[in-house]
C-alpha cells in the first residue's frame, strides 16, 4: 500500500548514513525503540510504501489519550522523518522533540548492528611495547583529569574535610597548597600517564582497523589479544619499508600471516590523522602557542586540557576520540579544549574551589556551635559542591560557544556530541533533559541541551560567551522545571 505526505508538517533528512545491509531491519527496529513501554500513548502502526521506499507511520497520542502528531519515517541511506500536526497549537519544538527521539534511536540501531573494531595504533616515531599504565590507573585518570581539573578539586575539598576531623587546625594552610601543587603539575602528571607524545616531527597518527561480526570479537581477542604486539610491531615495519605509505593490502598481508581472514566480512581500514597540524591550526587562529599533545591508549573517545595556562598546558586526546570521529568533528572537539586552555579554566575552577575552601573555613565556622553539627555539615557538603558543579557547567557551556564560533560549524560539534555521548544521551531520555542532570555532580552541562543549543544555533551574545552561556544554563536548569 503506498501513501502520501499532508502539506503542512515538519521534514528533515537525519544527518545519519545507514548502510545498505542494515536498512532491513531498521523500520523494525525503530517501531519496537519507539513504541516500547509507551505504548499506551501509540494509536497505531502502519507499515506501506512512499515514494517506492519503505515506510514506518506512527499515529502518537498525547498526555491527555488524544492524537497529537502522525510520525512517518523512511528508509533510506539517510532516513527521513515527518511529523505531521494533528493538532492546533502544536510547538514546533514539540514536533522536533519527536524527530529527535528518532535520530537517537537510528543511531543506537548503527551502534548496536555495527561491525566490531580491533585497532592498532602506530605514530611515525614510536617505541613500540606493553602500553603504560593498567587499566585501574587509567580509569583514575579518565575520571579525574578529563574534561576539566574541577573534580579532582573537588575531591580534594572532601578530602579535606575528613583531615580536618582527624587533624585539626594543621590541615587548614596545608590543602590550598596541596590542591596549588595538583595544579601546576597537573599537564606533567597527565602527561607521565599517557602512552605518546605527538609533535610537530611526529604528527600523524594511523589507525590501522580490523572489523568482523560483532559474533566473533571475543573469540578473536582470546586468540590475537597475547600477540597483539608482535603483530604491531610488524605493521610498524611495513609502514617503515614503504616510505610512511601503509596500505590496507599491506595491513592485509601482516594480518594473514597471523591466521586472520581478510574477506567482504573481515575488512582491514586505515585511517591517517595529521593531529599535530589540527591542533596547531586550531590554537594559531586563537594566537596561543601549540600545546603538548598527548595520546591515551584508550577506547573512550575524550580529550581534555590541563595545565595552569597556554604556556604550560597540556592536550590530551584518547585513541578512542580519533577512531569513533571523523576529522572535522575531531576539530570541533579539539577547539572545545582550546577555549579552556584560552580562558586559563582549570585556574579560574580552583580559585572557585580553594574561594569556597577559604568561606566555608573563615566565615561558615565563625558560626562554631552550627557546624558542629554533622548533619548540617553535610548539607553544607551537598549545597556546595552542587553549587560548584552548577558554576564549572558555565566554563563548559562557554567552550561550546567558542568552538562554534572558531570552527564556524556548530553543528558538527553536535554530531559529535552524540558520537562521544550515545550511552548518556539514552540515560538523558534525549532530548530532555532532567532536573536531576542540571543538579548532577559533573562539570558538563546536559549533552541533549549542549546538542539542541548548538543545533539551534542559540550562540547568542558572542562578544561576552562567558555572560551567554551563565544566561542559558540558568534558562536551561529552569526549563525542567516548566519554568
Amino acid at each position: 500500500m503506498s501513501t502520501s505526505i499532508p502539506r503542512d508538517f515538519y521534514f528533515r533528512e537525519l544527518d545519519i548514513s545507514v548502510k545498505e545491509e542494515l536498512l532491513r531491519d531498521y523500520l523494525l527496529f525503530l517501531e519496537e525503540s519507539l513504541v516500547g513501554s509507551r505504548r499506551e500513548l501509540v494509536e497505531y502502526v502502519l507499515r506501506t510504501t512512499y515514494n517506492g521506499s519503505p515506510t514506518l507511520i506512527m499515529r502518537l497520542k498525547d498526555e491527555k489519550g488524544n492524537p497529537s502528531v502522525e510520525l512517518a519515517v523512511q528508509s533510506a541511506r539517510k532516513p527521513r522523518v515527518w511529523v505531521i500536526p494533528l493538532k492546533k497549537g502544536l510547538k514546533p519544538e514539540d514536533a522536533e522533540n519527536v524527530i529527535r527521539r528518532v535520530e537517537l534511536a537510528t543511531l543506537y540501531y548503527l551502534e548496536s548492528r555495527d561491525v566490531a573494531k580491533a585497532c592498532f595504533v602506530l605514530l611515525e616515531k614510536m617505541k613500540l611495547g606493553p602500553e603504560r599504565i593498567k587499566e585501574a590507573k587509567r580509569k583514575l585518570v579518565e575520571k579525574l583529569f578529563f574534561g576539566t581539573m574541577f573534580p579532582l578539586f573537588a575531591l580534594s575539598l572532601l578530602f579535606a574535610y575528613l583531615l580536618f576531623v582527624f587533624l585539626g587546625v594543621y590541615v587548614f594552610v596545608a590543602m590550598p597548597l596541596f590542591q596549588l601543587l595538583i595544579l601546576l603539575f597537573s599537564d606533567k602528571i597527565v602527561e607521565m600517564m599517557c602512552d605518546w607524545r605527538v609533535t610537530r616531527d611526529n604528527r600523524h597518527v594511523y589507525l590501522v582497523c580490523y572489523t568482523m561480526p560483532r559474533t566473533e570479537y571475543n573469540e578473536f581477542m582470546k586468540r590475537y589479544y597475547p600477540r597483539r604486539f608482535e603483530i604491531k610491531r610488524q605493521l610498524y615495519e611495513a609502514m617503515i619499508a614503504n616510505n610512511m605509505n601503509l596500505t590496507p593490502e599491506v595491513a592485509a598481508e601482516v594480518f594473514m600471516k597471523h591466521g586472520m581472514i581478510v574477506d567482504d566480512l573481515h575488512k582491514v581500514a586505515i585511517k591517517r590523522i595529521n593531529v599535530y597540524g589540527i591542533v596547531s591550526r586550531i590554537f594559531s587562529s586563537l594566537g596561543l602557542p601549540t600545546p603538548r599533545i598527548a595520546l591515551l591508549n584508550t577506547a573512550i573517545p575524550n580529550a581534555a586540557a590541563t595545565g595552569i595556562g597556554p604556556d604550560v598546558a597540556l592536550l590530551t586526546i584518547t585513541t578512542g576520540l580519533l577512531m569513533r570521529l571523523d576529522d572535522d568533528e575531531i576539530e570541533c572537539v579539539l577547539a572545545h579544549e582550546a577555549s579552556h586552555i584560552k580562558n586559563h579554566d582549570p585556574f579560574m575552577l580552583f580559585m572557585l574551589s580553594t574561594g569556597e575552601y577559604l568561606l566555608r573555613l573563615f566565615v561558615f565556622f565563625t558560626f562554631i556551635y552550627i557546624m558542629m553539627n554533622p548533619f548540617v555539615d553535610l548539607i553544607y557538603l551537598l549545597v556546595a559542591f552542587t553549587l560548584l558543579f552548577f558554576i564549572a557547567k558555565f566554563f563548559e557551556a562557554r567552550a561550546d560557544l567558542e568552538a562554534a564560533f572558531l570552527t564556524g560549524r556548530p553543528s558538527v560539534l553536535a554530531r559529535a556530541l552524540k558520537k562521544i555521548a550515545l550511552r548518556r544521551l539514552l540515560i538523558e531520555k534525549y532530548p530532555r533533559p532532567s532536573f536531576e542532570s542540571w543538579l548532577s555532580w559533573d562539570a558538563h552541562p546536559p549533552v541533549s541541551w549542549r546538542i539542541i543549543r548548538l543545533e539551534r544555533g542559540s550562540l547568542s551574545m558572542r562578544e561576552h560567551p562567558l555572560m551567554a552561556s551563565v544566561k542559558d544554563c540558568i534558562l536551561g536548569l529552569l526549563s525542567t522545571l516548566g519554568l
